[in-house]
């Protein structure tokens, strides 16, 4: 996994030539026999999809694990804020936190607990699912799967959803930003929006009734994976929501919106519908 930084969002000021975090344990490193059916990323191993959530003085990072020969899992690891923010990269030990034999992707924390529980997304084909622990230490123990959000029947979002970007907290509630799949076109990703309600992220206040980013660049069609725009960040900054995702699985992207207008827009997409219905204006892309 690279580290790029930017002062103002949009343009890069920096980019390591080094790799901030590196596969080191066999869970995540390919071991000779790949097997084609669990192929992610188009490589034989290695780990993807990163999300970093920091809560108090701890950043932590969920990624996709994969030896090229068992379904890819969650992998879970840690670093402290100031070694991060001073590119001291002492990650703590990583370990699996999803059940062997599963494929299990796309996992996010939410930055603070909510109601004494940490709160994690992750996917399970086809729904988003939603644990809620106690720790993040992981002995002995893996994510259930005890809640679901699962695919909306005939909506652009109806063959699989992930969660992409760890939730923000707005007054709205919990902005969630993820990635689906249409049964009716499975060969694009596209990225949308909900608003979970602040004390039971279980409950969906508004869901994006369209996409708000799709495919629709040359650079989200040329390369290793065409029509897949793939989200992984997001932040607020300057009252500008930021979304940063993959085009294609081969460059870094990012689109913005006023974070008050892509809000009320939202909300309002979900209450009209479906006579006059009022779009997300899709996020310029930047």
């Amino acid at each position: 996994l690279g580290y790029a930084s930017s002062t103002d969002g949009e343009n890069i000021d920096e980019r390591l030539h080094n790799p901030a975090y590196t596969p080191r344990e066999s869970f995540e490193l390919p071991n000779g026999k790949p097997v084609i059916a669990y192929m992610s990323g188009g490589g034989y191993g290695g780990i993807e999809d990163p999300r970093l959530t920091k809560i108090g003085n701890t950043i932590y990072l969920t990624y996709v694990a994969f030896d090229g020969c068992n379904p890819p899992r969650v992998a879970l690891s840690s670093i402290d804020v100031e070694n991060f923010v001073n590119k001291r990269f002492t990650w703590s030990k990583p370990k699996l936190i999803s059940k062997p034999g599963v494929v299990d992707k796309n996992a996010v924390i939410f930055p603070e607990k909510i109601h004494g529980k940490y709160v994690i997304m992750h996917r399970i084909f086809p729904n988003i699912l939603v644990d809620f622990v106690d720790d993040l230490l992981f002995e002995n123990t893996y994510l259930k799967g005890e809640y679901k959000i699962s695919p909306r029947q005939d909506y652009w979002d109806s063959r699989k959803i992930g969660a992409g970007a760890p939730p923000i907290k707005t007054d709205k509630g919990w902005l969630l930003i993820y990635h689906a799949v249409d049964d009716r076109d499975a060969s694009q990703y596209k990225i949308g929006a909900m608003l979970l309600d602040l004390e039971n992220p279980l409950k969906i206040l508004y869901w994006s009734r369209k996409p708000i980013i799709i495919p629709d660049m040359w650079y989200d069609n040329v390369g290793h994976k065409s029509g897949v725009v793939y989200p992984c960040g997001a932040v607020i900054k300057n009252n500008n929501l930021i979304v940063y995702y993959g085009g294609a699985d081969t460059v870094v992207c990012a689109a913005k919106q006023n974070i008050n207008e892509f809000l009320d827009l939202l909300v309002a997409s979900s209450k009209v519908w479906p006579d006059k219905t009022i779009y997300p204006v899709p996020l310029r892309k930047v």
